[in-house]
């Protein structure tokens, strides 16, 4: 059911020379694309399970204190390539093995199979490295290792909805930067154009002057 299907399967097609293709994941897939058309990432921010697993592990990590301090929006936003890296070798992995490479570092892969299947050294070093990632950074394996979340992040210039904020009413408290899980900073983007965002609304909820909603100033 994983929406990278939607990359992988058609690349092994292609490499493999055979007709077979995993339908609910290319399906689930297709339609997180077509709905970042509408509104930026919304597969990643409502449907997702690892995004729910890994909001759950954050929550961990900043209540124990072993989050890391904010990272400053302009450092946020360049970590992203290592996403677009990731996506790449993923793609060139596939069609050197003929095989899904992804299932060799994916967390919901070994949860649902409950680790029966061996699993490889450099498996596990992997999921160590994105469960601390992820103690350490709210969604940083969203925002800095997803493969499918930097290709529906590609279409962050087509969406049609994006959060804007009113600088009348904006008082700094900086409310709607700690509840954002994707770490935007909102008084650099007062229209969030960040490929981050996930729409989770999370923002326009911490807002106590109700300065932030969908498109509601109106883009020409």
């Amino acid at each position: 059911m994983c929406p990278w299907t939607a990359i992988e399967v058609p690349l092994l097609m292609l490499r493999l020379h055979v007709n077979f293709v995993y339908l609910t994941g290319f399906i689930i897939g297709l339609l997180g694309l077509a709905a970042t058309l509408v509104f930026p990432r919304p597969f990643c921010g409502w449907v997702c399970p690892l995004g729910t697993m890994f909001d759950f592990i954050g929550e961990i990590g900043r209540v124990t204190k072993i989050a890391a301090k904010p990272i400053p929006h302009w450092l946020n936003e360049k970590l992203r390539v290592f996403a677009y890296g990731v996506a790449i070798i993923l793609i060139l992995m596939t069609l050197v093995q003929g095989s899904l490479a992804c299932i060799s570092a994916c967390p919901a892969f070994w949860i649902c199979s409950k680790f029966s299947a061996g699993i490889p050294i450099i498996t596990i070093l992997f999921l160590f490295i994105i469960l601390i990632l992820s103690l350490r950074v709210k969604r940083g394996f969203c925002r800095f290792v997803c493969p499918y979340g930097a290709l529906t992040g590609l279409l962050m210039p087509l969406t049609r909805y994006k959060i804007q904020g009113n600088l009348e009413v904006c008082i700094n408290c900086r409310l709607c930067y700690r509840a954002c899980p994707m770490g935007i900073d909102f008084l650099a983007e007062f229209e969030i154009k960040s490929p981050h965002c996930i729409s989770c609304g999370e923002c326009k909820m911490a807002c106590p002057k109700c300065g932030l909603d969908w498109d509601k100033f109106g883009r020409k």
